[in-house]
């Protein structure tokens, strides 16, 4: 699976590249602030998917001396890290796009202008959706970063598209309100980001389905009493789940290391996405019946 997402990776990055370069040449030749805000932009997501295939690949290591838990959160501080990166570049367009407002330049070119962006975007939007796919099979935290930002890349473009047509129809400033609009969601996809990774960077999960599982899926093994205060943290694509068991009072050591691995088993069966399950065992009030 993750061969399969690097491979993705690397053709995404060359892609974005390509449009980029593309873009910036016929945006600078047909003098539109809005098509060179989208190859600026491309090249921006092109260096995400480059941090993204880094921690990708950082997070197969294993355990060793200094990381006793492994490398699982690699993916979500490059995806960090790449959101940071997304935030400055949109800034800066924010900004270019602002200043070309007040002084509108007539597009040159129009033509041409609007195929390129029309490429782009059909190209990002492909590409988008094939890593989306990806993301929500691996549950890989980092791609599914990059696919939002090409699924924002490849709108972005088409915002383009319909800046350019109207330019091209003597109304110039919709140009820069194109390249306004692009910055806008640039930050807004940067935010969501920022906020997914950081959640899981400070031990946190936004898994609340997930509480039923367990409450459920314990609950059912004979022998437990209930399970109480579970605790969940999410380390790289794996959910941690840390519980108190209540099991009868009476059962042997061996009795009850048996029940608890029924437990790990019954909700790992129920939630593929659940790595690992630490259970502290717990006797009932009612010892021995």
């Amino acid at each position: 699976m993750r061969n399969l997402e690097e491979r993705l990776l690397i053709i995404s990055i060359f892609v974005l590249i390509s449009i980029g370069v593309i873009e910036v040449v016929v945006g600078y030749m047909a003098l539109s602030i809005a098509l060179l805000a989208d190859g600026a932009h491309s090249f921006a997501d092109s260096l995400v998917s480059i941090l993204v295939l880094a921690g990708i690949r950082l997070a197969k290591r294993g355990p060793d001396g200094k990381f006793h838990h492994g490398y699982g959160r690699a993916e979500s501080l490059f995806g960090l890290i790449a959101s940071m990166v997304v935030v400055a570049i949109g800034a800066i367009i924010l900004y270019e796009s602002y200043l070309a407002f007040f002084t509108p330049d007539q597009i040159v070119y129009p033509d041409l202008a609007i195929g390129i962006a029309l490429f782009a975007g059909v190209v990002s939007m492909v590409i988008a959706l094939f890593k989306l796919r990806l993301a929500r099979k691996a549950n890989s935290p980092a791609l599914k970063v990059d696919a939002y930002n090409s699924l924002k890349d490849g709108s972005a473009s088409f915002v383009v598209l319909v800046a350019l047509v109207l330019a091209s129809f003597g109304f110039h400033y919709f140009d820069a309100i194109g390249g306004v609009v692009i910055s806008m969601m640039i930050l807004a996809v940067a935010y969501v980001s920022i906020k997914e990774s950081s959640i899981v960077l400070m031990d946190g999960c936004v898994c609340g389905d997930v509480f039923e599982v367990i409450y459920s899926a314990a609950e059912a093994v004979p022998g437990v009493k209930r399970l109480r205060n579970p605790k969940l943290r999410q380390v790289g694509r794996g959910i941690i789940v840390e519980a108190a068991v209540e099991l009868d009072g009476g059962l042997s050591v061996a009795q009850a290391g048996e029940i608890t691995s029924t437990i790990k088993k019954s909700i790992m069966d129920k939630n593929p996405d659940i790595s690992k399950i630490i259970l502290e065992i717990e006797p009932s009030e009612a010892k021995g019946g």
